[in-house]
């Protein structure tokens, strides 16, 4: 007759629940150790650049458009201002970011043709900004204080080794378009290079966020490259940066509603 010896079949499995929590910990830690390290070489007090906007449809059409974009802070205090400065059919259209601390940011569109902002619903969140294939949550910045993060291991991305990072908005007052977020960043510079975004019940994710082209400009890094792709829709949208300018002092007036709303204004 065969004893059978449960205390030797259920030691591994018990073994490995005691260790899954060890293990969980360990990599929400090294992921926002490594977040935090990374936040704190590339935050600039301030940053200016104009930038080249081309949506490409799946059907092959492409539309470009011009912009400025003024930025003050950084990730969760970080104020954005963006101007459209052509074609004449968006040119005048201006948005405006504040982020706040453990919320959502608050944010405003500016419409010539209305003459007065607009402010944007928390569900307007997903919709497309201006045409493109980024949505209103997509232009605010990410602020890791806000997610449940974990180091899922390590992965290569353009030739580049890279930290790969999970993170999922945290506690249901953080209400998000995705519902996760897989973080690429750069062990060299810990730059984030890639982001790909879930929705809810995604297997594959719905979009993917490249930043290429990053080098030294100044004293900080930035990559001069922005690509947002919608795997569903077929489309992208490339922006191309340039007169990148870190750290010049901005007016006391450029992120407010009364700015916002001069039409023609920096």
């Amino acid at each position: 007759m065969v004893k059978i010896n449960f205390f030797k079949m259920l030691a591994p499995a018990l073994l490995l629940t005691l260790l899954l929590p060890a293990f969980s910990i360990a990599g929400e830690e090294e992921a926002r150790k490594l977040l935090i390290e990374s936040e704190g070489r590339h935050r600039s007090a301030t940053l200016e650049y104009g930038g080249e906007l081309t949506v490409y449809t799946k059907e092959g059409k492409t539309r470009a458009k011009g912009w400025k974009s003024f930025r003050e802070g950084y990730a969760g205090d970080a104020k954005v201002l963006v101007r459209f400065t052509s074609p004449p059919e968006v040119k005048g259209v201006s948005f405006l970011s504040l982020s706040r601390v453990g919320k959502n940011a608050d944010q405003w569109l500016y419409l010539p043709s209305m003459k007065r902002e607009r402010r944007i619903a928390s569900q307007d969140r997903d919709a497309s900004f201006v045409g493109t294939d980024f949505s209103y949550e997509d232009m605010e910045e990410f602020d890791h204080r806000r997610y449940e993060v974990d180091l899922r291991g390590e992965t290569v991305h353009d030739g580049v080794p890279c930290y790969l990072i999970e993170a999922i908005p945290a506690g249901k007052d953080q209400k998000s378009v995705y519902a996760r977020r897989m973080l690429y960043l750069r062990k060299d510079i810990l730059y984030l290079a890639r982001v790909d975004l879930y929705k809810e019940g995604d297997k594959e994710p719905s979009k993917l966020f490249l930043i290429s082209d990053i080098a030294e400009v100044g004293p900080h890094y930035m990559g001069k490259k922005l690509e947002m792709s919608d795997l569903k829709k077929g489309s992208r949208t490339i922006v191309i940066l340039k007169d990148i300018v870190f750290d010049k002092p901005q007016p006391e007036d450029r992120f407010t509603l009364k700015n916002l709303n001069r039409e023609g204004g920096d």
